[in-house]
């Protein structure tokens, strides 16, 4: 499981981390960050949807529900993470690597990250010493959310008067 880092979950997707793995981090994140619903994003690599289908069916199993905001960028998670007053989030994103890699960007309320001495060093641990994930009588459910809009008005307050800016593309 070398795809626990001090401040993510990051590696070769089928290598350093699979389905299972992240099923399980679903599974064992509401308890953790005592959410009853988790915000998810992702990007378009081609491991995120995987990535996505089996983090919501992890976090659903443990009877949390999803707040899925679809296609988006970590600035956009954290951004809806405080701004709804979610007790906990996902950007599964590789930021900068090569396209084989994927990882997660968990937070916590406030979008503080959680890091390994934050929580997803318990989690690993959880895992590695096998820890029971059964499936929750009530399992939760997944709502989709378009925050465009208000992210877009969020961030139009930081720019700049550009009308003497003259660009040219070739």
């Amino acid at each position: 499981m070398g795809a626990f880092h001090a401040y993510d979950i990051r590696g070769i997707w089928g290598k350093d981390f699979d389905a299972r793995t992240v099923y399980k981090v679903g599974y064992f994140l509401p308890a953790l960050l005592g959410a009853d619903e988790v915000l998810v994003g992702r990007d378009c690599r081609v491991s995120s949807d995987e990535i996505h289908d089996s983090l919501i069916k992890g976090i659903c199993d443990a009877g949390a529900s999803v707040c899925d905001i679809g296609l988006s960028s970590t600035p956009m998670v954290y951004f809806a993470t405080a701004n709804y007053g979610f007790k906990a989030s996902v950007q599964i994103t590789a930021s900068h690597n090569p396209a084989i890699y994927n990882g997660l960007k968990v937070s916590r309320q406030n979008a503080l990250p959680v890091g390994l001495d934050t929580g997803l060093g318990q989690i690993k641990e959880w895992i590695d010493s096998g820890k029971e994930t059964p499936v929750s009588a009530k399992r939760g459910s997944v709502r989709t959310m378009d925050i465009m809009d208000d992210y877009l008005k969020f961030v139009s307050r930081f720019k700049s008067d550009y009308s003497n800016l003259n660009i040219a593309f070739d």
